[in-house]
């Protein structure tokens, strides 16, 4: 049977579908990774305590520790917010990506089912000269 003249788009839409789909998984990897290093942190800092007795320099390392921790946070939270902002973005491309795969799909089946269609008619066409020409032959 001849190919769909869809089929090269097809392949195509194909190919960058699983490419954004690779996309996807990695922002996923990316926000596991950033929200794993969040929880990790307030753990850390939860751990963290200041000194109830000591020197000056002990309870100001402390509390620099302590800041330190903080801003870490921070950081980690804006990462996590980064990763979410990606992983949202990504699923959408991935949407429009299954969109338009399906949509190409789509027409390749219809136009392969037309094309059948087609054959499957000109068979009977030939199917019932044959036996036009059968029955002619064997009256004569």
């Amino acid at each position: 049977m001849s190919k769909s003249r869809y089929e090269p788009l097809v392949k195509l839409k194909k190919k960058s579908l699983d490419n954004v789909e690779r996309a996807l998984i990695a922002a996923n990897n990316m926000l596991s990774c950033a929200s794993d290093k969040l929880n990790h942190s307030y753990e850390e800092l939860s751990r963290m305590h200041l000194p109830s007795q000591g020197t000056v320099g002990e309870f100001s390392q402390a509390t620099a520790m302590i800041h330190a921790q903080h801003l870490s946070i921070d950081q980690y939270r804006s990462a996590l917010e980064l990763a979410e902002q990606e992983q949202r973005y990504m699923r959408e491309r991935f949407k429009e990506a299954m969109i338009e795969y399906e949509k190409f799909k789509y027409l390749e089946v219809q136009e392969l089912n037309a094309k059948m269609k087609l054959m499957k008619a000109q068979e009977s066409k030939m199917l019932d000269e044959i036996g036009t020409m059968m029955y002619k032959s064997e009256r004569i």
